[in-house]
């Protein structure tokens, strides 16, 4: 799933120049729960999960669950 990227913070100036930060939400590969905290790394990108089962990131269903 792709990473969206929200508004963190106030904007400030850098170098005359206005920057407003911005924080990464990532969501679940599976099930595309909004927040997905755990993350595995394949290759050049990292995929995100919503669980995390015998020491690996797993899709826990829990997008679908807040869907219903």
């Amino acid at each position: 799933m792709p990473t969206e990227f929200v508004p963190s913070g106030p904007d400030f100036e850098r170098s005359n120049q206005k920057v407003t930060p911005m924080a990464p939400i990532y969501s679940c590969e599976g099930c595309g729960y909004r927040g997905a905290p755990f993350g595995q790394r394949r290759g050049d990108e990292v995929l995100s999960y919503c669980g995390w089962v015998d020491g690996q990131p797993v899709c826990a269903g829990k997008g679908k669950a807040n869907a219903s």
